[in-house]
């Protein structure tokens, strides 16, 4: 990039369980000493990864909104998403293993934790239909 200063600095991001760490370059058009970039740099891939987890578990990535007000609907609906599988997450001892909980599960815990009754009230009313068709019918088989 000609006429385009760039000043280059590098994070070393720990790694899991048994890997080796990780290095993360980070790219500036704005001078800034190592240290500052450096710390940018580290607060930058925790978004980063807030941001991978909702568009990857929340579907963030594939919202179909097409005005300021339904993106910033679909926003909070998916870190309202994410704060309540996060509590759920802390509600759970943990077994000492340093990682991202599985989201999915979680997901699945927070949806029967606060909207198992709905599924109960669906499941009791098809079978209030099954018996009134199955009352209906018995006459006939007689």
């Amino acid at each position: 990039l000609p006429g385009v200063p760039l000043w280059v600095s590098w994070v070393w991001l720990p790694g899991k369980q048994g890997d080796a760490q990780e290095r993360r370059f980070i790219v500036s058009t704005v001078r800034r000493s190592a240290a500052v970039m450096k710390r940018i740099g580290r607060r930058r891939w925790k978004i980063e990864a807030l941001f991978k987890t909702l568009k990857s578990r929340f579907g963030f990535g594939k919202f179909g909104q097409h005005s300021k007000l339904g993106v910033l609907r679909y926003l909070c609906l998916s870190i309202l998403s994410f704060l309540l599988c996060h509590f759920e997450d802390l509600d759970h001892p943990h077994t000492g293993e340093s990682g991202w909980p599985d989201w999915g599960a979680l997901a699945q815990q927070v949806r029967w934790k606060f909207f198992g009754w709905v599924r109960l009230d669906e499941l009791f009313r098809e079978i209030e239909q099954i018996y009134a068709v199955q009352d209906a019918r018995s006459p006939l088989i007689v």
